[in-house]
């Protein structure tokens, strides 16, 4: 089980998209701290289009932690553009917003700052949608009349926000979106048992010169219905809801809603929020992977360089790494020479889950196992990892090329790998087989396979001494 666990994690780690055959996942500014991940789902049939974007304001996980379900989902018909995390540093560190409020930057003439190019791509996104929501979570409750302090027309949770009544599109177009609203929220409403709890419609009146929300006058709803004639609302959980579950539930029934009123059909949408578990990271040391678990130190040398490559994890998305001292708030994917003892943590969202420690050491030439090996090879020009006492099944027409092999432990010393009753043709054999382009139809030693049989033949990882490290079976089959 234990096995079966690990090669999981490491096929998500092969894998370059995450979720069905009809998504694609596009990474904007990668490793820096406005990294911006875009989800597309297409449905089998074709249909209209609806843009989720959470997370503009990094303290409102209920939005960003809904819109991030529905990434993984596939649908029958129609299409789903999600921006889970739009303002990934002010989540990290649990912020409105570190270098401002985002969704303030979507008028004329906002004024330059590092915000703006994620700003630039999301309106680029309204372009390709029929239908735009806006998720957040907002303070109190909000009620078409004043009950109290925390029940009154200008709170803002447990609402769906339009800027205007009905708005006509330069083309003549009318949008009606008190009426498309109100239809929306009879249907939600009848699945939240908790009156208290039920949302209304909240009309910001954006347009109307005396409205006393001027300051809507510079989000992304506005911006969405003035240039792309969009209809766009904000969905509002409370953020005085008892629970996180019950903001991320009450985000997905508008959304279910608004899918239902653009004919958009899930096949298999998620509704858990799972805690989030890292597995292990890929870390390159001097270019060399070494596998490193939460928790367990990393000895290295001074100046060193370290690259966090990859993370595997229950649920990846959210996930980022700072290596304290260095950089910036994410880290992922860049390089850095390490000078001093420090330690890369590892955050979903703003919420450390795991810290890996970087120890500077003296005596590093001892060769330190771990409790997994893994082996990096090519089949037939594709990349593959296999784990100790794997089986990889080939046939005489495969060619086979040994790469590298690491662990969990201290990988300063990286191993030669032995395709044992392999002999490179006109070269004397040294023991060590990485690089080689291996035909399957080549001649092999029978008495080196495995009970001499001629079937199973071992690769075999082996230390600077000679000493077995680990090994992964070759099974040639006939053609």
């Amino acid at each position: 089980m234990k096995r079966l666990t690990l090669l999981a994690s490491l096929s998500l780690l092969l894998a370059p998209v995450w979720g069905w055959a009809q998504s694609t996942h596009s990474v904007f500014f990668q490793g820096s701290d406005y990294e911006l991940n875009i989800y597309r789902i297409k449905g089998d049939q074709p249909g209209k289009t609806l843009l989720l974007i959470g997370g503009i304001q990094g303290d409102e996980p209920g939005g960003y932690l809904s819109a991030d379900m529905y990434s993984e989902i596939a649908l029958e018909k129609g299409n789903l553009i999600i921006v889970p995390r739009a303002n990934l540093k002010s989540i990290i560190l649990n912020s409105r917003g570190a270098d401002g409020d985002m969704n303030r930057q979507f008028h004329d003439n906002p004024r330059p700052n590092p915000m703006l190019k994620v700003v630039t791509k999301l309106k680029e996104l309204m372009g390709e949608a029929d239908l735009f929501l806006h998720l957040h979570d907002g303070w109190g409750f909000h009620r078409p009349t004043w009950e109290d302090a925390l029940h009154n027309p200008k709170r803002y949770g447990q609402s769906l926000i339009a800027d205007t009544e009905e708005y006509e599109c330069s083309d003549g177009r009318r949008l009606k979106l008190g009426e498309m609203a109100r239809r929306v929220l009879e249907r939600v409403n009848r699945k939240i048992p908790q009156k208290e709890y039920h949302l209304h419609f909240f009309n910001t009146r954006t347009d109307d010169p005396s409205t006393p929300f001027p300051a809507m006058r510079k989000t992304a709803t506005w911006y969405a219905l003035r240039q792309h004639c969009l209809p766009a609302f904000g969905v509002e959980a409370s953020k005085n809801l008892p629970s996180l579950e019950l903001k991320v539930l009450h985000h997905n029934l508008v959304i279910n809603e608004f899918m239902r009123e653009l004919d958009i059909v899930p096949m298999t949408p998620k509704v858990l929020v799972q805690s989030p578990r890292i597995e292990f990271i890929e870390i390159d040391v001097n270019g060399t992977p070494m596998i490193v678990r939460p928790g367990e130190p990393l000895t290295l040398k001074r100046g060193d360089t370290i690259t966090v490559n990859k993370i595997a994890a229950n649920s990846p998305r959210g996930i980022s790494c700072d290596v304290e001292g260095k950089g910036d708030l994410n880290d992922l994917g860049n390089t850095f020479t390490i000078d001093r003892s420090t330690d890369i943590v590892f955050r979903k969202e703003s919420k450390v889950i795991a810290k890996v420690h970087l120890e500077l050491g003296r005596h590093l030439g001892r060769y330190i196992p771990g409790r997994t090996r893994v082996f990096v090879v090519e089949v037939n020009g594709h990349r593959r990892l296999l784990l100790d006492g794997e089986v990889l099944e080939l046939t005489p027409d495969d060619t086979l090329r040994l790469l590298a092999s690491f662990s969990d432990g201290n990988n300063t010393v990286s191993p030669r790998l032995n395709f044992k009753g392999w002999v490179p043709k006109g070269m004397r054999n040294r023991g060590d087989d990485r690089n080689f382009r291996i035909a399957l139809s080549d001649p092999l030693q029978k008495k080196y396979s495995m009970n001499g049989q001629g079937e199973l033949y071992p690769v075999v990882a082996e230390g600077p001494s000679g000493r077995k490290l680990g090994q992964f079976l070759v099974r040639i089959s006939p053609r």
